[in-house]
């Protein structure tokens, strides 16, 4: 503590919220009064850019060399100081674009001995240069790092959970899985959680749950252990397990709310009608907290509302998406202006003219494009549609930025960073520190690809990252939050008439919405020689919260209208029996006999895909369409039936249908989508049906259109800036402000 309160005297944070740490570790009890130094702690420069700068992998941070400076009268000073020692190796390394070799340079290489030879824990140095690589993108240097500790120090758990990210994040996945095992060994539970949750995002769910277990075993009446292995169970599909938990820790605190909202979430499915009431009363008696996520998640439940009109859930976006802002910028006041971005807002310039134009045809520089995401891994949506996109992208007419703000890396995700001119590891920097960066990368464009999704970072979009900032693919529907100047549609999920339900422009693509270009072989089985015989099977692969009580209703009616069919629904849930309990239950009391309905549990991505050989008709959910499952099933040759709705997400399934010539899989109302899965159920009784035909229909469509479909989006963007800069020209002239040009 002494340390503490001399490094927050000298006003160096860097070092206080290092010792800090270390304090609480040494005795909980002093957790109180080192937070309580750190809140006083007003950062100078050059420390104001905050210890997000040793996450970076380039040296865009501004005080980088200041701060490199005041480091080194420290460490003249005080030539055992072994932190300023390493700061300093940091910062040199910065300077040198993220080299990791100490011989690339020998003041580097000074800075990297004298922090070893003066650390106070043997391989501490070590393991600090292998997590600022790690977090900015460089796995290889991590390992580098990490070598010489674990050779020295092979109890460091932490260590070794930091060597099996890099692992993994370098595809070697049998190193990284030694390495988790070796982590396993501690018998800290703080660090076992940590450990179960990098196990989670890097998909060992099995391992992540025997680690909750373990630290469940260590401590089997904290509230906090008992709690996480629940959610976990919850997020794997055991939801009596996981229940089971819910209510022991119900039981040992009755107030613990967090575990409340669980338990209601788990068996409410998390998007009912009561659900959904109590989040929106809650919404509207305390407003938007934490940077909106408990609005984000109001938002998301509405979508699945089959008793809402289009137009309440466009309000709701509205007014939600107004409050977000207003939080913003109270939580961010110097940066964002909350609620006040405009359409015509004037982006800051460069000094160059932004007519997108005259950069291609004149040879000028190449438009800057940021994608923000943190869902580029195997089986996320974003993934499976993006990657193709990144794939296709002109980068002779484009740069190409991606933030990737998740903590999952997979085989895709390297695949997504080889598709980037610039990649940046986003996930450990807050909305600050990302906007900072997002900056002074000095975009042209910025696109949101997740909404109001989990991994959201709308904070950066409003304080306003870019000239002109798009949402696209992640959420099927507007934000509401009028710091997006655009969201990029199709004619038929937001046709010009649906223009008052979007706060945003709407950028209208030709084509479909989506297109589906996979990155893995799915083949399909040779065709069959016959018409169906036996009984017609009915399927839906989508998520179990997509089945609201209208689409129960609607399948029940196809079953009747067919009544030699059977249902399949296959969603990750129905491992549970008692989630396949619930399901039949509400079937059967729409008069289906239950010998009717068939339920799978999860599977691999290429076995799932496989499985769509046991279905004959696809049936797409309403109000919340199916997106990624109706093209598996489309592609995997499978006929859908889709009820085409009044917003965005309940016309997907139309705007597939029609981008490949099926109107006439397009329902207009229920009789209608019953009719239409009969005389379907009928042709493929009567006729042999070519799943290699509708494969081939679905790949000379504009569906499957991948270098059309980028093309499409990147003209978006060029015209999206067009529009920008006559509008910025506009408005200086009213404001008689002079418009920098290049000379």
């Amino acid at each position: 503590m002494a340390l503490l309160h001399r490094y927050a005297r000298r006003a160096l944070p860097w070092h206080a919220r290092y010792a800090a740490t270390q304090a609480q570790r040494c005795d909980a009890r002093l957790a109180s009064e080192a937070q309580g130094l750190l809140a006083q702690l007003t950062p100078t420069e050059p420390w104001a850019g905050g210890e997000q700068v040793l996450l970076q992998a380039a040296p865009v941070w501004p005080g980088l060399a200041q701060a490199t400076e005041v480091l080194q009268a420290l460490v003249a000073v005080d030539h055992g100081d072994w932190l300023s020692w390493l700061y300093l190796a940091r910062c040199r390394e910065l300077a040198l674009q993220g080299v990791t070799d100490a011989q690339a340079s020998p003041a580097l290489r000074e800075a990297v001995l004298q922090a070893l030879a003066s650390e106070p824990l043997l391989g501490e140095t070590g393991h600090w240069l292998a997590v600022w690589r790690l977090r900015s993108g460089n796995p290889a240097g991590a390992l580098a790092a990490l070598q010489a500790v674990l050779s020295q120090s092979p109890q460091r758990h932490g260590s070794w959970l930091l060597q099996a990210e890099a692992h993994m994040q370098l595809s070697h996945t049998s190193q990284a899985e030694a390495a988790f095992a070796k982590a396993g060994e501690s018998q800290s539970p703080e660090f076992l959680g940590l450990l179960a949750d990098v196990l989670f995002f890097n998909n060992y769910w099995e391992q992540a749950l025997q680690v909750r277990e373990a630290v469940v075993q260590l401590q089997p009446n904290h509230t906090g252990a008992r709690l996480a292995l629940g959610q976990l169970q919850s997020k794997v599909w055991l939801s009596q397990q996981a229940e089971d938990n819910f209510l022991r820790v119900l039981a040992l605190e009755p107030n613990n709310t967090l575990a409340q909202v669980a338990l209601d979430d788990l068996r409410n499915s998390g998007v009912s009608r009561p659900q959904f009431d109590r989040a929106l009363a809650a919404f509207e008696e305390h407003g938007v907290r934490n940077n909106g996520v408990g609005a984000a998640r109001l938002l998301m439940q509405s979508l699945y509302q089959d008793h809402l009109s289009a137009e309440f859930v466009a309000h709701l976006h509205r007014r939600v998406g107004e409050a977000m802002l207003a939080d913003f910028g109270q939580t961010y006041p110097h940066l964002v202006q909350a609620g006040k971005q405009e359409h015509l807002q004037p982006p800051r310039m460069r000094g160059h003219r932004q007519t997108p134009e005259l950069t291609a045809a004149e040879g000028g520089r190449r438009l800057r494009v940021g994608y923000v995401s943190g869902d580029l891994h195997r089986q996320h949506p974003v993934n499976l549609f993006m990657l193709p996109v990144l794939q296709q992208h002109d980068h002779s007419r484009f740069e190409i930025f991606i933030y990737h703000v998740g903590t999952m890396h997979d085989g895709y995700t390297r695949q997504a960073r080889a598709c980037a001119d610039h990649w940046r590891e986003a996930h450990k920097l807050d909305d600050v520190a990302l906007h900072a960066m997002v900056q002074s990368d000095q975009l042209d464009v910025l696109v949101d690809l997740a909404g109001h999704t989990a991994t959201h970072r709308l904070g950066v979009f409003a304080m306003r990252g870019a000239p002109v900032q798009m949402t696209y693919l992640g959420y099927p529907h507007s934000t509401g939050l009028r710091c997006f100047d655009w969201l990029i549609a199709d004619a038929v999920v937001a046709p010009p008439e649906h223009d008052a339900l979007f706060v945003e422009r709407v950028a209208r693509l030709p084509g479909s919405v989506f297109c589906w270009a996979p990155v893995d072989p799915d083949p399909l089985q040779a065709d069959a020689t016959q018409p169906v015989q036996g009984p017609l099977v009915f399927g839906s692969f989508n998520n179990l919260l997509k089945l609201s009580d209208t689409t129960v209703a609607l399948w029940a009616q196809v079953l009747e209208a067919v009544p030699d069919s059977v249902l399949l629904i296959k969603a990750p849930v129905l491992r549970d029996e008692a989630v396949q309990a619930s399901t039949r239950a509400r079937f059967v009391a729409q008069g289906v006999d239950p010998q009717r309905l068939h339920f799978r549990g999860p599977t691999e991505l290429s076995e799932m895909m496989q499985e769509y050989h046991d279905v004959h008709i696809a049936l797409d959910p309403t109000p919340y369409n199916g997106g990624t499952t109706s093209l598996q099933a489309l592609w995997m040759g499978c006929p859908m039936v889709t009820l085409e709705g009044s917003n965005f997400v309940s016309r997907m399934g139309a705007s597939f249908l029609r981008a490949m010539g099926h109107d006439d899989w397009v329902a207009r109302d229920a009789p209608d989508y019953v009719r239409i899965a009969a005389a379907l159920a009928q042709q493929l009784r009567t006729r042999v049906w070519s799943r290699q035909i509708l494969r081939a229909q679905m790949l000379a469509s504009p569906v499957c259109d991948i270098v059309a479909h980028t093309r499409h989006i990147e003209a978006v963007y060029v015209q999206a800036l067009a529009q920008q800069a006559v509008a910025n020209e506009r408005v200086a002239e009213y404001l008689d402000v002079e418009t920098p040009h290049d000379d």
